[in-house]
C-alpha cells in the first residue's frame, strides 16, 4: 500500500489502522504516508527554495554586508567597498518580491577606500548606520547615517568612531528596545586595541558618541555583536582574545544610557578562533548561537548554543557544521520559529556557496545537510532574514564564477513533507521508529487529541546528563491546554534528576523559578510510581522542563490553545492542530468537542 486510493476508497475510511513508523510519533501526531506505505510525522523540512541570482555591482565586490529594514520588510540594504571604484564605500537598496530581488542605484557613502564595513537598521525608522575603516585617511575609523527612501539612499555626515590611526575590525548594531541608540564594537589603536564598545546616538542624520567602555583587556580581533531583542538593553560580544591564545571569547553587555557594563568574559573555544558571527533567537529570551571558524580543527566551521542569564554567560557544546575549510560563517535566526537559524558560508575546500539549516534543542544544535547556494569560490557571503517572513532570507556573495561581481538572490527554508493529497491521519499513540502503529485515518474520530504519558530517562550523550522524552534526546513538547500529560520517572536512570517545569530556560540554573500551575509531583525519581504531572492551564507561557539538581538537561515545552468545538481545524507545516489557514496548512475537519476531531475524508 503506497497510496490513499488503496487504502480508502471511495466514500470513506475506517478509524484504525496499523501502520510502521518512519521516525518516532509521539502520541496524537499529525501523519502523512509515504511511498514505501510507511508513514511518518508531518514536519517542516530543511529544504531551500531558490531564486534566481541577481548581479547588483558590475565590477568585484569585497567587505559586502547586508541588513533588512524591519520597517519596510521587504528592503534591505548592501554596503561594500566598490573594487570597480577605488574601493570607495557603497551601498545599494534591494527591494524582494517573492522570490526575485531588484535592485536601484548604488550610492557612495565615503570617497575613500574602505575595509571592515558593516551596517544595522534603526528598528523605529528607515535608517541604517554604517561603520568602517577609511583606508585613505590613515585607517581611521568612522560611522554614518543612511537613509532609505523607496530605492535611493541618501547620506548625513561622517562621524569619527576613534581619532586614532588604524583602528580595526569595526562591527554595529542598533538597539531594538531604543529609536535612536546603537553600538560599535570595535579594537581601538588609541589603547593598545583593547576591545572596545562605544555607544552613538542619532539625531536626524547626524551621530554623536559617548566615551568608549573596554570589555577586553588586550587586543580583540574579529569580533560580532547581537542584541537580544527580547530582553532590553542587553548584548553580546564575541570575539578572538588574542592575549589567550586567539581563544573564542564572549561577554553580557548592558546598556544603560549611553554607558554599557559587561559581565565577566566567557571562552567558548579554547582553541585558534576566528571569523565570529553571532545571532540571538528573537523567539526565545536569552539564547544565541555563535558561529566561528575553528584554527584548532583544520579551520572547520562550527558553532555554539550560548544562553544568557542576567550578565553571566554558559554554552553548550560545539557542533561542526562544515568539516571543510570555511569562510566567516554568518547566522540569523528565522523570525517566525524559534530554536531555527541559517547559516551562510563559503565552503574554501570545495569553493562553493553554502547553506545549513540547524535547530537548537536547549544547548544542543543538530544540522541539516549543507545545500548549495552558488557552485563557484563565494567570497564575502552576506546574508540576512527577510523580517516577519517564515523562512525566507537573501544572500549576497563576490560570485568568483563571474569575474567577483556582487551577487545576491532569495532562499526559502522551511519547506514541508505535508500535501493535500498525502496527509493520512494522526497517530493513536507514542510509536518509535520502525515499530507497529495504530493511526486514526480519515473518516474517522480521533479522540483524545492531546494528553497521554512520556517515558522519561536519562543519559549521557556525551556533554553530561540529558533528559530522553519516549527515547528522544531534549525532545520538544507540544502540551495543549486543558489536557493531562504524565511525565513518568520510575525508570533507574531517573535517580536524583527531579523533573520540574520553569518559564525560564533550565528553571533554578537560570535564575528561574519553578511553575506548579496544575502540577502535581509523586514518588522518588528512579523508582517505581515516580511522575510528575500536568493539566495545561488556560493560556499557560511558553515552559521549559529543567532537572532541579543539575543544569542543562532539559528542554522545551510549547503550549498549545484548547480545542474550540465546532471550530474547522487545519494541519500546519510543523504537525500542529489549529485554525489557522495560511498555507501549506491543510484542512482536516472540524472539532466535535474539545478532545475530538471528525477527520474528513473527500474522495
Amino acid at each position: 500500500m503506497s497510496n490513499l486510493s488503496e487504502l480508502l476508497p471511495a466514500g470513506g475510511g475506517g478509524k484504525n489502522v496499523s501502520f510502521v513508523a518512519n521516525g518516532i510519533l509521539p502520541n496524537g501526531q499529525a501523519v502523512v504516508l509515504k511511498s514505501n506505505g510507511q508513514v511518518e510525522a508531518v514536519v517542516e523540512t530543511a529544504e531551500q527554495i531558490e531564486g534566481s541570482e541577481v548581479v547588483y555591482e558590475s565590477a568585484a565586490v569585497t567587505y559586502q554586508f547586508l541588513s533588512f529594514d524591519p520597517s519596510n520588510v521587504n528592503k534591505f540594504v548592501i554596503v561594500y567597498r566598490d573594487g570597480g571604484n577605488s574601493g570607495y564605500g557603497t551601498a545599494v537598496v534591494g527591494t524582494v518580491s517573492g522570490s526575485s530581488l531588484s535592485f536601484g542605484t548604488p550610492v557612495v557613502f565615503v570617497s575613500g577606500n574602505v575595509k571592515y564595513v558593516t551596517a544595522s537598521f534603526n528598528p523605529a525608522n528607515a535608517q541604517f548606520v554604517v561603520s568602517y575603516r577609511n583606508q585613505s585617511a590613515t585607517g581611521k575609523l568612522y560611522a554614518v547615517i543612511g537613509t532609505v527612501s523607496g530605492t535611493s539612499i541618501s547620506f548625513g555626515a561622517i562621524a569619527a568612531i576613534s581619532s586614532a590611526n588604524y583602528g580595526s575590525y569595526p562591527v554595529c548594531a542598533f538597539d531594538p528596545n531604543t529609536s535612536n541608540k546603537f553600538i560599535v564594537a570595535f579594537s581601538d589603536p588609541a589603547n593598545s586595541y583593547y576591545g572596545t564598545v562605544i555607544v552613538g546616538t542619532v539625531s536626524g542624520t547626524s551621530i554623536s558618541f559617548a566615551s568608549g567602555v573596554v570589555f577586553n583587556s588586550g587586543s580583540t580581533a574579529q569580533k560580532d555583536i547581537s542584541f537580544d531583542p527580547s530582553t532590553a538593553n542587553k548584548f553580546v560580544v564575541v570575539y578572538t582574545d588574542s592575549p589567550n591564545s586567539n581563544y573564542g571569547t564572549a561577554c553580557v553587555g548592558t546598556l544603560s544610557g549611553t554607558t554599557p557594563s559587561f559581565g565577566s568574559e566567557v571562552v567558548f573555544n579554547s582553541g585558534t578562533t576566528s571569523d565570529e558571527s553571532v545571532d540571538f533567537d528573537p523567539n526565545t529570551a536569552g539564547k544565541f548561537v555563535a558561529g566561528y571558524r575553528d584554527g584548532s580543527n583544520s579551520n572547520y566551521g562550527a558553532a555554539i548554543v550560548g544562553t544568557v542569564s542576567g550578565s553571566s554567560l554558559s554554552f553548550g557544546t560545539e557542533v561542526v557544521f562544515n568539516a571543510a575549510t570555511t569562510s566567516t560563517p554568518i547566522i540569523k535566526f528565522k523570525p517566525s520559529v524559534a530554536y531555527e537559524f541559517v547559516v551562510a558560508y563559503a565552503d574554501l575546500t570545495s569553493a562553493t556557496g553554502k547553506i545549513n539549516v540547524g535547530t537548537v534543542s536547549n544547548t544542543s544544535i543538530t544540522f541539516d545537510s549543507a545545500t548549495t547556494f552558488n557552485n563557484a569560490a563565494s567570497e564575502e557571503v552576506g546574508m540576512a532574514m527577510v523580517p516577519g517572513s517564515s523562512g525566507k532570507f537573501v544572500v549576497c556573495y563576490a560570485d568568483s564564477g563571474n569575474s567577483t561581481y556582487g551577487t545576491a538572490a532569495v532562499w526559502q527554508i522551511g519547506s514541508t513533507n505535508l500535501t493535500s493529497t498525502n496527509f493520512l491521519g494522526i497517530s493513536d499513540a507514542a510509536v518509535a521508529s520502525g515499530a507497529s502503529g495504530k493511526v486514526t485515518i480519515k473518516g474517522g474520530l480521533k479522540t483524545e487529541l492531546a494528553g497521554g504519558t512520556f517515558a522519561v530517562t536519562v543519559a549521557n550523550p556525551g556533554s553530561g546528563n540529558r533528559y530522553y522524552i519516549n527515547g528522544v534526546l531534549q525532545y520538544t513538547l507540544n502540551l495543549r491546554e486543558g489536557f493531562t500529560y504524565k511525565f513518568d520517572q520510575s525508570a533507574s536512570s531517573n535517580s536524583n534528576h527531579p523533573f520540574r517545569f520553569s518559564t525560564t530556560s533550565n528553571g533554578s540554573h537560570a535564575s528561574g523559578s519553578e511553575y506548579t500551575t496544575g502540577v502535581t509531583t509523586s514518588g522518588t525519581p528512579g523508582n517505581a510510581g515516580a511522575y510528575t504531572q500536568i493539566v495545561v492551564a488556560a493560556s499557560a507561557p511558553t515552559l521549559y522542563y529543567y532537572c532541579t539538581n543539575h543544569s542543562g538537561m532539559g528542554g522545551t515545552a510549547n503550549t498549545l490553545a484548547a480545542i474550540v468545538p465546532n471550530s474547522v481545524y487545519y494541519v500546519q507545516s510543523d504537525g500542529t492542530l489549529s485554525t489557522t489557514t495560511t498555507s501549506p496548512a491543510v484542512r482536516i475537519g472540524k472539532a466535535l468537542s474539545s478532545t475530538s476531531i471528525n477527520l474528513e475524508f473527500n474522495s
